[in-house]
């Protein structure tokens, strides 16, 4: 049997941190200030499915795999919902966790691709959800930065995402993605994530209001 685990409230912290979480000195306008960001941006492009190929490793989402992200406008006052789901094999069950995104900067023309991402209370000051690059169809590179509490430092975080589990392997898109990594990010830290048939099956649906839902065994 396995069983969804919905989170109303992720906490990142670094109690417990592995080799995979990048930490720097400094503010995040000074560690993020190299960190290019996509102009143009179409947000009714970027909605949708996305399935995370590898990351940098985060509290939040510690030893997850067949982790997939969903964005979907709320018509009633413009923002995203954000459905983030995650598979532990260790205790056979699925995670996830929603929360709520704007445009930072909705008023720029061309409008540029950061955006505020909260979950539960945790209110967002800060963009904290940069598009670094997507072509909407196959791929999209992700960063962000979060100050640590009552600390001079400062979270990283590093996403590729994909439209399809596997990622495309066309030249041009693999080679900018090579690009990408190896000038902004950090590659010995990154960790891939499986989307293999076997160990992610199928996703369970994510319930309205955060709650513990016992699903029945798979057949």
């Amino acid at each position: 049997m396995y069983h969804l685990e919905v989170l109303g409230l992720v906490v990142m912290m670094l109690a417990g941190s592995s080799f995979a979480y990048i930490v720097k000195d400094g503010n995040c306008s000074l560690v993020s200030a190299n960190i290019p960001v996509l102009d143009n941006f179409n947000l009714e492009k970027y909605l949708g499915k996305w399935y995370e190929v590898e990351r940098y490793e985060q509290d939040y989402e510690r030893n997850l795999e067949c982790v997939t992200a969903e964005y979907t406008r709320n018509v009633q006052d413009g923002s995203i919902d954000v459905k983030n789901k995650g598979f532990l094999a260790k205790k056979d069950a699925y995670a996830s966790f929603s929360g709520i995104a704007y445009i930072s900067d909705p008023l720029l023309d061309p409008v540029v691709a950061k955006l505020n991402v909260s979950y539960g209370i945790l209110a967002s000051g800060i963009s904290n959800y940069w598009v670094v690059d997507t072509d909407y169809r196959h791929f999209a590179v992700v960063y962000s930065c979060t100050p640590i509490d009552d600390s001079e430092s400062v979270i990283e975080g590093y996403w590729l995402l994909s439209r399809t589990p596997k990622l495309t392997e066309e030249l041009q898109i693999t080679e900018k993605l090579r690009y990408l990594l190896e000038t902004y990010f950090v590659p010995s830290h990154v960790r891939p994530t499986n989307h293999s048939e076997a160990l992610c099956r199928k996703e369970p649906e994510i319930p309205p209001v955060p709650a513990s839902l016992v699903l029945p065994p798979l057949p």
